[in-house]
């Protein structure tokens, strides 16, 4: 068996008269079969586990340990957190203090085209030929922008940078997407993430980042769970 393998790799690989293909044993035949099977195996275990991971939760998640590595010492990043104040509270899913500002984001886990405006109700999503039609963030956005600076505000926290930021984090592939009159800063494909923090660096100054942590902290309240719709009542048998 080791020299068939042998062999097989001194034919394939051999400078005199180079060919790509020479199965000439049925060893050769054999390994061959084996390295398709395998590399087929592969294949397959790698789109089952995209498959598996392409949600909102998983993809929140890994933007979440992107946005905290990239986000500078201390940063800490907090989802799906109902965030109140004295006189309003609003759901956040995904929240980042980095090293000199806080950002509320909204994660997109499907799509490799995006196409939508700073003013349309709904952006559209592709992938392939199908195509899916999402609200527009960017309201919604805003609103937590205001409830997390109104929390930082009340804790003398001034003057602190509360950015919106979209991601899209389809994990089948970069998003490649148009959005008019939004600006680069607040819009990035979690595969260039890296790129788009050193376009848009941190400043050398840095947040108290404790003091900033805990107003956050001290304003999360349970989020309400949803009331399970009552059961049918059974017809009763004349």
């Amino acid at each position: 068996m080791g020299e068939s393998i042998k062999h097989l790799f001194s034919n394939w690989f051999s400078t005199d008269n180079f060919q790509a293909w020479k199965l000439q044993t049925k060893w050769d035949y054999i390994f061959f079969g084996i390295l398709l099977l395998l590399g087929f195996l592969v294949f397959f275990f790698i789109q089952r586990s995209l498959k598996k991971h392409r949600n909102q939760k998983d993809a929140t998640k890994r933007v979440a340990r992107k946005l905290k590595r990239l986000g500078g010492k201390g940063s800490v990043c907090y989802i799906d957190k109902m965030v109140k104040t004295t006189d309003m509270e609003h759901f956040c899913e995904l929240i980042n203090v980095a090293k000199d500002r806080v950002y509320v984001v909204k994660v997109f886990p499907w799509g490799t085209k995006v196409i939508g405006s700073k003013t349309e109700k709904e952006w559209a999503f592709a992938y392939g030929k199908e195509i899916r039609y999402e609200a527009n963030p960017l309201n919604d956005l805003d609103q937590q922008r205001g409830v997390v600076t109104r929390v930082l505000l009340r804790a003398n926290q001034r003057s602190i940078p509360v950015i919106p930021l979209v991601v899209f984090a389809d994990n089948y592939g970069r998003a490649d997407f148009s959005i008019h009159g939004l600006k680069a800063a607040n819009a990035v494909p979690i595969q260039q993430m890296g790129a788009w923090r050193r376009t848009y660096k941190l400043d050398k100054v840095p947040l108290d980042l404790e003091a900033v942590k805990k107003a956050l902290e001290n304003s999360f309240v349970e989020v309400p769970k949803e009331e399970p719709a009552p059961a049918a009542e059974e017809k009763k048998e004349s």
